[in-house]
């Protein structure tokens, strides 16, 4: 079974992360995701998230610390999602591949319809989030 590394990213801005809708027109229409996509073979995690968020969301990211990764089945092909939290951008977002982008806290975005395979990202994400040092 074919093997894809993915990445995403939990970009966080003033203590909320951005969900980005899937298109109209693709695979888990209308559900809300991380932003990010595939990695190709010459780059690194890091460097497809950076390439990703710029073609998608039109933004200079930095990414920084890991998160968690997920692996899951999907039409016959193994996706392995690796997530990256994204503490800070330079740009102004644009939704070039989504239908809609939101800003809410992670504890919202467990309200919105998320593709399956975020749900546990998020939780990660959540869970370093809780045992981060008060400022």
């Amino acid at each position: 079974m074919k093997m894809i590394e993915v990445v995403a990213a939990i970009i966080e801005r003033d203590g909320k992360i951005l969900l980005a809708q899937r298109p109209a027109q693709s695979d888990q229409a209308g559900l809300w995701e991380f932003a990010g996509g595939k990695v190709e073979p010459d780059e690194s995690q890091r460097q497809a998230l950076v390439r990703e968020l710029r073609e998608e969301l039109g933004i200079e990211a930095t990414v920084g610390e890991y998160v968690a990764s997920h692996q899951r089945e999907v039409s016959g092909r193994i996706i392995h999602l690796h997530a990256w939290h994204v503490p800070d951008f330079h740009g102004t977002l644009q939704a070039h591949e989504h239908q809609a982008l939101v800003w809410c806290s992670p504890e919202e975005a467990l309200q919105y319809p998320l593709a399956p395979a975020d749900i546990p990202l998020l939780e990660a994400f959540m869970a370093l989030r809780a045992a981060r040092p008060a400022d």
